[in-house]
């Protein structure tokens, strides 16, 4: 676990234990905090998936973005750490909070994709070959 200190005043440093995947300046958090504010958030460095976007059809850039994120001070056994997937289309965008259970299905479900697009990508490619030499 790694240690941040949060400093409401000069006088009286507050420490927040982390997990060791927080990644969090809780030192530097515009927010003052106190010990058992129920706002404070740990969050990991984030996993992002940026296609190119020239052609999506879609104003600006699309994102999925994947992090965990936990309470600060769990109130019960459903304040676990959980991993959050968002499309950052904007703040406020579409998001799912998974439990490691979900993750690995959703891991699963992923490489499955994945191997479907690459299939299609190679047709595609076939496909334009064929087209060239026409």
């Amino acid at each position: 676990m790694s240690i941040e200190t949060a400093v409401p005043t000069a006088s009286a440093p507050l420490p927040y234990t982390c997990p060791s995947w927080c990644v969090v300046d809780h030192a530097n958090d515009p927010l003052l905090r106190f010990p058992g504010d129920p706002d404070v958030m740990h969050r990991s460095a984030e996993a992002w998936l940026a296609p190119n976007d020239e052609r999506s059809g879609h104003p600006g850039r699309w994102e999925l973005v994947a992090h965990i994120v936990a309470p600060g001070l769990p109130e019960d056994d459903q304040d676990v750490p959980l991993m959050v997937l968002e499309t950052q289309d904007g703040p406020g965008g579409p998001y799912v909070e998974l439990d490691a259970e979900q993750v690995e299905e959703f891991i699963r479900q992923g490489k499955a994709f994945l191997a479907h697009v690459q299939q299609l990508g190679e047709q595609l490619a076939a496909s334009s070959r064929k087209g060239k030499r026409s």
